[in-house]
């Protein structure tokens, strides 16, 4: 079936003609109507929009123009990221009716490979906590166990994928967004190293720790989609210089003597047996490629401390410039319950936890120094239960803090390339995730790892059991 088919090699059977891009957005049109009503990962569709995309896509290739690798391949886009003439709600009923007047740099890029843009994935509200659920679209369901959730904030993003709602969807993680959604919903996300893909027009409180990336039911697909969006634009002055080479082409090659360190928690918290269990196993596929892996004990013990002193600040500067007065009453509650953490913070706090930026980075500095890559669960717990901000408890024991699980936020303060892949399911059926987090710059080795590890360890043919809708509705707008 098409809807089951990677993105590449949809690619290459619409550049040989032999199906239309018309055809393949139709056969994920129709899964949208069996399984989106079960799920809600797509909050808002454009049926039209993109089948006239997919026409153009496929004029294109009767002329015989030249196309990428992913031309005429459908792609959602996060409800956090602009598209112009097409509702962005951030998640917020503040812009509930908001329909952008330009495109996110990386949805131009994507439009101009001729990817039609099928619709916004769900978010939760301004993207704040690690479930997906808000007062404009409500819960989006993990697909394989709807009690739990997919992750957040892109958990709409990694529900569509991992349902077969298509084959890409954009996400971004400012503390774990894309990563832990792809370990919750047993999917490939990638954070690139940060100013990787442009990020604009959006300014706001994540600004500082955002990295735009590519959600994906295989490393190479989310490689070709990094082609696509990456590179400098001027709009961005934090963006990077063009990328030495093509990510596609650096998924090739082997990883033998590559050195990789393995640590089961950043330095804080715990892990479940389960969750352990998953990755260790996960480590021997390494072994048996060659790599030398080797135990470390980090301590990023202090990473909490500074995230929390250099996003909360940003945060309520960025509510008290863009909400109505009043607005702690109407946001959403696990967000609104931060706010009093930065009425009590200090100055001094604040520009402490900027240094502690870069006392953490001097200790991961050293590491890799000494190692090509470092793997870690990217969570504690399996997805946790839809409802709440997070995982609430590891090991029946309640967490110290809400980021206490999540091993992932580190490596937005150090900005450095990190992934998240599928490394098994527990028993009670739910994914786990394994984090593969790379030097600075360096996606090539992290992809060429994460490639090779799929081909040992492949995920991509098991697919979440998902009755349809008994009374689906129709595409629409």
């Amino acid at each position: 079936m098409l809807w089951q088919r990677t993105a590449l090699e949809l690619g290459a059977l619409i550049r040989r003609r032999e199906v239309r891009a018309v055809e393949v957005l139709e056969a994920i049109l129709e899964r949208v109507d069996a399984v989106n009503p079960v799920l809600n990962a797509i909050v808002t569709l454009d049926v039209e929009g993109a089948r006239a995309a997919a026409e153009a896509a496929d004029a294109a290739v009767r002329r015989g123009e030249a196309v990428g690798p992913l031309h005429g391949v459908p792609v959602t886009i996060k409800d956090l990221t602009e598209t112009k003439g097409l509702r962005t709600t951030y998640g917020s009923s503040f812009f509930a009716d908001y329909i952008p007047t330009e495109d996110a740099i990386l949805v131009e890029r994507l439009r101009a490979a001729g990817c039609p843009v099928l619709g916004k994935t769900n978010t939760p509200e301004f993207g704040g906590r690690f479930d997906t659920e808000n007062a404009v679209f409500g819960a989006t369901r993990n697909p394989w166990h709807r009690a739990h959730s997919p992750g957040g904030s892109s958990g709409g993003a990694a529900a569509q994928v991992a349902a077969g709602m298509g084959p890409l969807a954009q996400g971004n993680d400012g503390g774990g967004s894309i990563r832990v959604p792809a370990a919750c919903c047993g999917v490939f996300g990638l954070k690139p190293q940060y100013g990787r893909i442009p990020f604009w027009p959006r300014q706001d409180s994540w600004i500082a720790h955002v990295h735009e990336g590519p959600i994906a039911r295989s490393v190479r697909d989310a490689a070709a989609m990094l082609d696509v969006m990456a590179g400098p634009d001027l709009r961005d002055p934090r963006c990077l210089p063009a990328p030495p080479g093509s990510f596609l082409a650096a998924c090739d090659g082997e990883i033998r003597g590559l050195r990789i360190a393995w640590s089961p928690t950043p330095g804080y918290g715990d892990v479940e047996p389960a969750v352990r269990a998953c990755c260790e196993a996960a480590l021997s596929a390494f072994e048996d490629l060659g790599a030398h892996v080797e135990d470390v004990r980090l301590d990023l013990s202090d990473a909490e401390r500074v995230y929390v002193g250099t996003i909360l600040p940003r945060l309520k500067a960025q509510f008290d410039r863009d909400l109505p007065g009043g607005y702690a009453e109407k946001i959403d509650p696990g967000m609104a319950a931060f706010l009093p953490m930065v009425e009590a913070m200090t100055m001094l706090e604040v520009v402490e936890a900027e240094f502690g930026l870069y006392a953490l980075w001097d200790r991961l500095a050293a590491l890799f120094r000494r190692y090509d890559l470092l793997l870690l669960p990217t969570m504690a717990t399996p997805a946790h239960r839809s409802g709440q901000f997070g995982p609430e408890a590891i090991n029946g024991r309640p967490v110290d803090t809400p980021l206490t699980p999540l091993f992932t936020y580190p490596f937005n303060l150090t900005g450095q390339p990190a992934a998240s892949v599928p490394a098994g399911f527990t028993e009670g059926g739910l994914p786990v995730g394994l984090q593969l987090v790379a030097r600075r710059f360096d996606e090539a080795t992290l992809l060429r790892a994460a490639a090779r590890f799929e081909e040992a360890r492949p995920w991509a043919h098991r697919w979440p059991d998902l009755p349809p809708a008994a009374n689906p509705a129709p595409a629409t707008n």
